[in-house]
């Protein structure tokens, strides 16, 4: 039975495949420090999405507050209650 042969991880650096387990220590430490603050990056970029879009949603609420407290239903169980 043939097996594959197992493949060792490597990075690209300008154009060039680096082995992993082939690079110095340090090499490797700042490897995973890159790859952490990546991931960083990308969960930052998806918290600020959602914070733009709960921002968002905030300004319609609040518009929406403002509108109906500016034009108060004249018919209706709100009618004449005031708007807090």
């Amino acid at each position: 039975m043939f097996t594959k042969p197992e493949q060792k991880e490597t990075v690209n650096v300008n154009g060039k495949n680096y082995v992993v387990e082939d690079l110095s220590d340090k090499s490797k430490y700042l490897l995973g420090q890159l790859q952490d603050l990546g991931s960083q990056q990308a969960m930052s970029r998806a918290r600020l999405h959602q914070i733009e879009v709960c921002i968002q949603g905030f300004q319609e609420e609040f518009e929406k507050s403002i509108d109906e407290s500016e034009n108060p239903p004249t018919e209706g169980p709100s009618a004449g209650k005031v708007i807090q």
